[in-house]
């Protein structure tokens, strides 16, 4: 349901990511366990952002987050990498609790695909959460197309930024008149989300991959 442009994969050097490099911090034993639960892909990925951020701090990773968001400039591979950084952080604070996450929010970045260039979401694709009626939508547009997949909130727990959901039905509209309706039979999922801010979240999918979104 998405179309896709290839994008040139090109280098960052540190000076266009931060402002100013930071020592390189050393590990504690929590994160070198979750470092050993990456995939290689992801291994790599995460020491191409170590290697040009120079830190392991929390206010890096969220600048060049930022910049990702809205500029799509910044490498897939670092991207990635300052994600995972965001995630092994958020694992070593043990007393963190979400804040709430209703809205509507637009999916910048996944890794669902491991195919760099295609990890910048190239359509609009919008995450749309109603704490009111527990439900759920997965809203994206190509042209003329519009896709709603619909669902439902089967739980939320802020302690460790889970929400169980689960997809079941899908709409779609050509020029605003709906022309095609199903209700498909979808595993349920679970998105954690281990960064919540007011205009950006991180959250790791249970059907794979780490996905950046914005307000």
């Amino acid at each position: 349901m998405q179309s896709t442009r290839l994008t040139p994969f090109r280098r960052v050097s540190a000076s266009t990511l931060l402002p100013k490099p930071a020592r390189r911090a050393s590990l504690p034993c929590r994160a070198l366990a979750a470092t050993s639960a990456l995939t290689d892909i992801e291994k790599q990925a995460l020491g191409a952002y170590r290697s040009v951020a120079f830190g392991n701090s929390a206010s890096d990773a969220i600048e060049v987050l930022k910049r990702a968001a809205a500029t799509k400039s910044v490498q897939p591979e670092i991207v990635e990498g300052a994600l995972l950084t965001m995630e092994q952080l958020a694992a070593q604070n043990t007393s963190r609790s979400t804040p709430s996450i209703a809205g509507r929010w637009r999916l910048v970045f996944g890794t669902a695909t491991k195919f760099r260039p295609f990890q910048y979401i190239p359509v609009k694709e919008d995450f749309v959460l109603d704490e009111s009626t527990k439900t759920l939508a997965l809203e994206s547009s190509i042209g003329p197309f519009e896709f709603f997949i619909r669902g439902v909130m089967s739980s939320w727990r802020p302690e460790v930024g889970e929400l169980d959901f689960q997809f079941n039905k899908v709409d779609i509209y050509f020029a605003g008149n709906k022309i095609w309706e199903v209700n498909p039979k979808t595993k349920p999922k679970t998105y954690t989300f281990f960064h919540a801010g007011p205009d950006l979240a991180c959250a790791r999918s249970s059907a794979g991959g780490v996905a950046l979104l914005v307000r």
